[in-house]
């Protein structure tokens, strides 16, 4: 997989594309057999509670599929998934999560909350300088920006 165009490499691990995390077994496979159409994917990212994969319980999936004939634009399927037995299982999809470069996952008691970086009002779509926040429901897996 690579990863091109508006995303970025992170040093965290818990922003950390995908493919670059050790000890998580094969995550891309898990997203493509739970979120992937086929198509090619820009990146992804996986946002977990916990930075150890022994710990985590929960955790955030995040692909960017390439639209095809779009000059490089990509869509975002974006998944819940929870731990079940010794690995995560997905839960469904979260519908209405939007932006780039998703990080600072928190997992509250009553909801997920993580940003991403998007358009600023007026802003080209290509260069995106603003964050807006999303929380999570994880019962309705529902999003709603809330800044």
């Amino acid at each position: 997989m690579r990863v091109i165009g508006t995303l970025s490499l992170c040093l965290s691990l818990i922003a950390l594309p995908v493919w670059a995390q050790a000890g998580w077994g094969n995550l891309d496979d898990l997203l493509e057999r739970a979120m992937g159409d086929g198509r090619e994917w820009d990146g992804s990212y996986w946002l977990p509670d916990n930075t150890d994969p022994a710990l985590a319980r929960e955790a955030i999936g995040v692909t960017y599929p390439v639209i095809e004939g779009a000059a490089g634009n990509t869509s975002i399927a974006a998944g819940y998934f929870v731990r079940s037995g010794n690995g995560f299982a997905y839960a469904g999809p979260l519908d209405g999560l939007f932006g780039h470069d998703p990080r600072d996952a928190r997992f509250l008691p009553d909801r997920i909350e993580v940003k991403t970086t998007m358009p600023r009002p007026g802003e080209a779509r290509c260069c995106p300088t603003g964050t807006a926040t999303w929380s999570i429901n994880r019962a309705t897996r529902q999003v709603v920006r809330i800044n």
